[in-house]
């Protein structure tokens, strides 16, 4: 049977089929932008779909909070359609916040590569958190028992991913929830003032030290004083799925900064993750176990060589990307742009 194609436009008569989209020229800034990006950075479908479920559903539940704030009058009457919503924030740039757009992404990439390694093995979510409960650490046990609490409150009754409000930093969730308000008070003005009211009720439960990146943070410095931060720990993160405290881990050992431990774990291939991993002095047997459970979903497409690199680096260069790493992020900014053009130049 053959396969049947979406149509691409309607016939005027049929109003049960949405017509293709128009191609004037009031999308053509938004084509050129999309149509000149660089392939292996856009967004995969499966990030889209996930990101967006994930945004979707934080602005939802800070909706609900601020009407839970109003009288009960204003509240029934900015009991709106959330799709609406959305779309007036989307539309107007209200959601494009750095910190909550980072936040998504990291969520979705932690989640895909999460389910991905449990489909391929018989791995329960949270055993490495529970053996680490189990410990005779009891600052460890209660800072992995906290992490598995709050990474539970982030699903909702179907397994699916959420993000909190905490998780978000003081101002992306200031922004975020007066925008959400501003949204709410569309068409109805005598609700401006109370609405404003309720943010500030809301923010004054907002608390960053619950969120999860501060929790995991947690849990590695407990770990890290307890002399459990080592490879067969890290070992069994990685074959978990748990980027978060691997990602955490490393950076402590390597002393960089989790975000570029994260980034270079996360976009693993051309020797970026063996460079983290000889940073943190890892041992060979580490690497090949961190490799073998997540080198294909972080862009690792021969293991093998990607051994041989960490093999080869030299104590000297490892050195030197460290120092690197201990720059400001402006300045290593610049000279990767300065490399970039002096690289072009040269080719």
């Amino acid at each position: 049977m053959a396969p049947e194609e979406w149509p691409i436009a309607a016939p005027a008569a049929d109003r049960a089929v949405e017509p293709a989209r128009p191609a004037g020229r009031s999308r053509l800034d938004i084509v050129r932008s999309d149509f000149f990006l660089d392939p292996e950075k856009r967004l995969t479908e499966q990030e889209r779909a996930l990101m967006t479920a994930l945004l979707d559903s934080l602005v939802a539940q800070l909706a609900d909070d601020l009407r839970a704030e109003l009288p009960l009058g204003l509240a029934a009457a900015n009991d709106g359609d959330g799709s609406r919503l959305l779309g007036d924030l989307r539309s107007s740039g209200l959601l494009d916040l750095p910190q909550l757009v980072d936040l998504l992404l990291r969520r979705a990439d932690e989640e895909r590569i999460a389910v991905a390694v449990r489909a391929h093995g018989d791995v329960r979510p949270n055993r490495h958190l529970q053996s680490l409960v189990a410990g005779d650490s009891p600052d460890v046990s209660a800072a992995a028992m906290a992490l598995i609490l709050a990474r539970g409150r982030r699903r909702d009754r179907l397994g699916q991913p959420l993000v909190e409000l905490d998780d978000l930093a003081t101002p992306t969730a200031r922004s975020l929830a007066y925008a959400i308000a501003a949204g709410l008070s569309r068409g109805n003005p005598w609700s401006q003032a109370p609405l404003a009211d309720a943010v500030e009720a809301v923010l004054a439960r907002h608390d960053p030290r619950r969120s999860v990146a501060t929790l995991i943070a947690s849990l590695a410095t407990a770990m890290e004083h307890s002399g459990m931060l080592d490879d067969i720990r890290l070992g069994a993160a990685a074959e978990a799925g748990d980027v978060g405290l691997l990602a955490e881990g490393l950076a402590r050992r390597a002393a960089v900064p989790t975000a570029d431990a994260l980034d270079h774990l996360l976009v693993g291939g051309n020797g970026r993750l063996v460079l983290l991993l000889r940073m943190a002095a890892a041992s060979r047997e580490l690497a090949a176990r961190i490799l073998a459970a997540l080198g294909e979903l972080v862009g690792i497409g021969n293991p093998g060589r990607e051994i041989a690199t960490f093999e080869s680096l030299s104590d000297d260069e490892v050195s030197a990307a460290r120092q690197r790493f201990g720059h400001a992020t402006e300045y290593r900014d610049a000279l990767s742009a300065l490399e970039a053009v002096n690289g072009k130049r040269g080719a």
